[in-house]
């Protein structure tokens, strides 16, 4: 994924407090592949993410067959109610280091 960039999507938590990890990781992936017109990547999250205004987290992209990982940046942008959260995907330029 050598021209990655950034994508906007929401997700429907089912309450107020945060977007489940899983459901984040699925969001991101689809809205950065849309955007892109790419296969949806992998993204692994370290937690859930708060349904809050400027709530942010760190996650991981990598793509099936490739060692090289990209930080995404996600944050949130809105939240309406109780159940729709929007958020921002930023995919930083610079891999992050290998592991081992």
């Amino acid at each position: 994924m050598a021209s990655v960039s950034a994508c906007s999507g929401s997700v429907s938590i089912g309450g107020p407090d945060a977007v489940a990890e899983p459901e984040l990781e699925q969001r991101v992936a689809t809205a950065l592949a849309e955007q892109m017109n790419q296969p949806v990547p992998n993204i692994d999250c370290p937690g859930n993410l708060a349904a809050e205004v400027d709530a942010s987290i760190q996650c991981v992209l990598s793509v099936t067959g490739d060692t090289t990982r990209y930080p995404v940046d996600v944050r949130v942008t809105s939240v309406n109610g109780d159940d729709d959260v929007r958020f921002s995907a930023q995919v930083g330029t610079t891999p992050l280091p290998t592991d081992g």
